[in-house]
């Protein structure tokens, strides 16, 4: 049954509003990248700005296809546990 709580917290954590705030920053991270990086040319703080912003959208993307798919999952495993037949 430890395995059910865990599930739960997760399952807490992982909500529908909690993948759309991610979604929506990540979103914005790509915007002040792009709107940082500006004409290209430039060195220095917009540039380093431009950067973080970048690496903080890649880890924001990257995480949120991970939790996409583990809710994916999760479905799949739920739904195959109602339609298994009990003996």
């Amino acid at each position: 049954m430890p395995n059910e709580s865990s599930v739960s917290k997760f399952d807490q954590v992982v909500r529908g509003r909690s993948l759309i705030i991610l979604a929506v920053a990540d979103v914005v991270l790509f915007i002040v990248a792009n709107v940082a990086y500006g004409p290209g040319h430039e060195h220095g703080l917009r540039m380093a700005l431009s950067n973080v912003a970048w690496v903080l959208f890649l880890v924001g993307c990257i995480l949120l296809i991970a939790l996409a798919v583990t809710v994916l999952v999760q479905s799949v495993v739920r739904r195959a546990k109602r339609s298994a037949p009990t003996l």
